[in-house]
């Protein structure tokens, strides 16, 4: 299931693979909810309304910037103990949303879309791998195209101003209610809305993963060659996915104990390097976090429940009779415990 684990979070975090920016938690969400509330003197009601719907403001015009403006520019990413650099590329040609991921230290590797069609490179193995993702899916922020509904799970702060890359930015605070989802800030360029830095925040208020351009440049226009792979794939190997959606009606398994949000989105069967057999995926998500659940039929083969954190992923395993279950997603690993536990295989037909 390593290799399964690997392949799935290149897709998981079309960001995390080569800089994966999502989300983080902050900790003890609801007591930094309340005392956020309680340092609001008078009418705080109607102020935390303005608030969040500044903040919600702000975020929408980002994901229409994010998608329709030509730029590019180095973006440090922050994991760990480790930065890598990267550079990144956006374009929007004829309707169609175009990016170029390549990193600039090793491990070297490079991503590159088109719409839907995906590519991920990586010369040091000679390998290709390719997905299909939904189109408005970007590498730089991963974040819905509509934030509709979300305020039942987080509280959007409008935060004060900050200078990243040598660019006036409004700071965003997005706060979950509860423990089971992570929390995200993020510095949005005052001028053209694009996201300049973002951080995703652990249990301890510390930043796991950070985002953030170093130099950002907004052009008329992108040449096609700037959109091109610099990876040469003669002699690559190809590991395409294949993917085959399902209708969530037909899904036998029952999932109990999921927290208050998260629903299921997607399911389908799946097929990936090197397994050759089909593995059952089931998609949650509130909205804004996502969690992923594959069921592998391995047999009898024994394995003790046992979590498993990847940086900001976290993962958790279980044997269910012949089945092998992973849950993993960008949420802590409290959620992805609890869903795991509370998963109950088909029931046998009399």
């Amino acid at each position: 299931m390593d290799a399964l684990h690997a392949s799935a979070q290149l897709w998981e975090r079309a960001s995390v693979t080569a800089m994966k920016f999502e989300a983080w938690i902050q900790a003890a969400a609801v007591g930094a909810v309340a005392s956020f509330l309680a340092a609001v003197p008078v009418h705080a009601d109607e102020q935390l309304l303005l608030g969040t719907r500044a903040g919600l403001e702000w975020l929408t015009s980002m994901r229409n910037a994010m998608g329709t403006l030509n730029y590019r520019g180095v973006v440090a990413y922050l994991k760990g103990n480790k930065v890598d650099s990267m550079e990144f590329v956006h374009a929007h040609l004829n309707g169609v949303e175009h990016e170029r991921l390549l990193s600039l230290n090793s491990p070297m590797r490079e991503i590159v879309r088109s719409g839907d069609q995906v590519q991920f490179f990586f010369p040091e193995t000679q390998s290709v791998l390719s997905e299909r993702i939904p189109s408005t899916r970007s590498f730089l922020v991963d974040l819905p195209d509509t934030f509709a509904g979300l305020c039942d799970y987080y509280v959007f702060v409008l935060g004060g101003q900050e200078y990243v890359a040598q660019r006036l930015a409004q700071k965003i605070d997005i706060v979950p209610v509860d423990d089971y989802r992570y929390a995200r800030k993020i510095w949005i360029d005052r001028e053209s809305r694009l996201p300049l830095k973002f951080e995703l925040i652990d249990e301890n208020d510390q930043p796991i993963e950070q985002m953030m351009f170093t130099s950002l440049h907004i052009a008329s226009e992108i040449p096609a060659e700037a959109l091109a792979p610099v990876s040469s794939a003669e002699g690559f190997s190809n590991r395409p996915s294949e993917s085959q959606s399902l209708a969530i009606e037909s899904l036998n398994w029952t999932l109990e104990n999921v927290p208050i949000g998260f629903q299921i989105r997607a399911y389908s069967r799946i097929r990936r390097f090197p397994l050759n057999r089909p593995i059952e995926h089931i998609l949650l998500s509130d909205g804004l976090s996502s969690v992923s659940i594959y069921i592998d039929e391995v047999g009898d083969e024994p394995l003790l429940g046992k979590p498993r954190k990847i940086g900001a992923v976290n993962a958790y395993t279980r044997k269910i009779g012949p089945y092998l279950v992973t849950v993993m997603g960008e949420v802590p690993g409290k959620t992805v415990q609890t869903i795991a536990n509370g998963i109950r295989p088909p029931q046998k037909q009399p």
